[in-house]
C-alpha cells in the first residue's frame, strides 16, 4: 500500500494554498480531500473566506483535511495563525480509517506548517469558535505575554519591574518534546529588554525530533544573525525581540518564526507538526508568529513589516 499521495491537479491546489497563505488575500481556507474514495490521489474540493462556509464542504462519509487562516489578539496587535484539521466523518468506517491513517504524514507536508492540528468528527469541532479556541489553548494565550514585554522604554510606569533574568519561568518539562537544559535560561535573557542577547534559534540537531530541541544560535544582531541556518533542509524555530514606535515612544515586541524548509522530509515535517502546541510553549506567547520556507519571509524589514502591521504602526493604503 502507498504511503503517500498526489494532486491530480496540483496547479488547482498551489493557487488556493498561496490564497490562504497570504494576508492580502480573502481567502481564509481550503479543503482537500480523495476523489472518488481513491486513497492515493488528492483533490481541492473547497476554498472560501467565511470560516463558518467550511462546514458546508466536509461530508459524513469522507475523510478531508483542511488548513485554517485565523486571526489572535495578543496584547492589542493580531497575529495570523494556522490550523490544521483532519476530518473523519462519523460514517467512515473502521477499516477505511486505517487505509487512509498511513497516508496522512504525506498529505499534511502539502499543508505544513501550522499553529495547531485538530483531529474533528463531529461539525461542533470545526466551528470558527472552537478552532480560536484550539489556537488560544496552544499558543499559551490563555496567559499573556509578561507585562513588562510591551512595557514603553525609558517611560515611566506604576508596575514594578522583575530584576534582569527574573521573567515569570514557564515549566519545560512535561510537554512532549525534550529539551536542552539551557534553553529556559537563555529565552529568559531574551525576554530581558535590558540584554543584549535579542535574537535566539533553537532546533532538533539533524532535523531528528528524537533528540531533542537544542539552542542553535544566540545573537545580538537580530533576525539576520540566524539567516546562514534557514536553509532547504532545515528546521528552526526563532525567538526575536524588535522595538516598534507606537505612538512616537519606542515600544518592546516578540515575533516568533518556525522556519521549515521546502526540502524537509515530509515524515519530519508531519512529526514536527504534531509538536508545535509545544513548541508554542516553550518560546512563549509573541505579538506575531510567521510560519516560513522562503528567506524573503524572513528578513529584517519582512519581520518589522509583520510587527508594524499587527499594532497598527505602519499605515496601509489601498
Amino acid at each position: 500500500m502507498s504511503t503517500s499521495a498526489a494532486f491530480v491537479d496540483p496547479t488547482a491546489f498551489t493557487r488556493a494554498l498561496e490564497a490562504v497563505r497570504s494576508d492580502a488575500s480573502d481567502t481564509k481556507w481550503l479543503v482537500i480531500g480523495h476523489p472518488e474514495g481513491v486513497p492515493d490521489q488528492l483533490e481541492l474540493q473547497g476554498s472560501g473566506s467565511d470560516v463558518d462556509e467550511l462546514r458546508e464542504v466536509l461530508d459524513d462519509g469522507k475523510t478531508q483535511y483542511a488548513l485554517v487562516r485565523m486571526e489572535e489578539t495578543i496584547d492589542l496587535s493580531v497575529t495570523i495563525k494556522f490550523a490544521y484539521i483532519n476530518w473523519m466523518g462519523p460514517d467512515v468506517g473502521f477499516a477505511v480509517r486505517g487505509r487512509y491513517g498511513v497516508l496522512e504524514g504525506s498529505i499534511r507536508s502539502y499543508l505544513d506548517p501550522t499553529h495547531t492540528s485538530i483531529r474533528a468528527t463531529k461539525l461542533e469541532e470545526t466551528t470558527p469558535e472552537y478552532i480560536a479556541e484550539q489556537i488560544g489553548q496552544q499558543s499559551g494565550q490563555i496567559s499573556k505575554v509578561r507585562d513588562d514585554v510591551d512595557s514603553r522604554l525609558g517611560a515611566a510606569s506604576n508596575t514594578p519591574q522583575r530584576p534582569k533574568g527574573e521573567a515569570p519561568k514557564v515549566s519545560l518539562q512535561g510537554v512532549g518534546v525534550d529539551v536542552a537544559d539551557n534553553i529556559q535560561d537563555v529565552l529568559l535573557e531574551l525576554r530581558n529588554s535590558e540584554s543584549e542577547v535579542n535574537c535566539v534559534g533553537l532546533h532538533y540537531p539533524e532535523n531528528n525530533v528524537k533528540k531533542g530541541l537544542e539552542v542553535l544560535h544566540i545573537g545580538n544582531h537580530g533576525i539576520g544573525s540566524l539567516s546562514e541556518f534557514f536553509n532547504e533542509d532545515s528546521v528552526v524555530f526563532a525567538l526575536v525581540r524588535v522595538v516598534d514606535i507606537v505612538d512616537e515612544i519606542p515600544t518592546v515586541k516578540f515575533a516568533q518564526i518556525k522556519w521549515v524548509g521546502d526540502r524537509v522530509k515530509p515524515m519530519t515535517k508531519a512529526k514536527i507538526a504534531t509538536q508545535s502546541g509545544e513548541i508554542n510553549r516553550i518560546l512563549g506567547s509573541t505579538h506575531v508568529a510567521i510560519v516560513a520556507s522562503h528567506r524573503n519571509e524572513v528578513t529584517e524589514r519582512a519581520v518589522m513589516d509583520r510587527i508594524m502591521a499587527a499594532s497598527g504602526s505602519r499605515k496601509v493604503v489601498g
